[in-house]
């Protein structure tokens, strides 16, 4: 048990910068996207710009994302061939870890994937567990 009141002072300060930090990061997407909205009604993919008074400028980049429906692929692929496209110009195929069978690879095994690896730590998470309320 951490009973430090430096440490619990932090912690406190950290559940409330958290608790701040999501409720602004909420209202600060709400306001973007009606701004947006409100600023480029037909808004091209790409940077738009609009002119604001005293010489400032609002820029914006309209961002689309288009992502891959693998199940319909392998027909989509057949039918543009038919058209003179290669289908393989237009998907990347990335190599991904499989972190199950990584982590069943034996210490020999895994030792020698490891070198194929770039391994580093990512951002921790905390979370705050509230005790739990004794049964009545």
């Amino acid at each position: 048990m951490i009973e430090d009141p430096i440490f619990l002072n932090k912690l406190t300060e950290w559940s409330n910068t958290a608790a701040h930090a999501k409720a602004f990061s909420d209202r600060e997407m709400e306001l973007r996207k009606e701004l947006f909205g409100q600023a480029f009604p037909a808004a091209v993919e790409g940077v738009n710009k609009v002119d604001l008074p005293l010489g400032w400028l609002l820029k914006a980049t309209h961002k689309i994302s288009r992502n891959l429906d693998e199940a319909a692929l392998p027909a989509v692929a057949e039918e543009i061939s038919k058209l003179g496209v290669n289908p393989d110009t237009l998907v990347k195929r990335k190599p991904e870890l499989i972190t199950s069978a990584y982590k069943a690879l034996t210490e020999q095994a895994r030792l020698v994937f490891d070198q194929a690896l770039i391994i580093k730590a990512g951002s921790p998470s905390l979370e705050l567990v509230a005790p739990k309320e004794p049964k009545s």
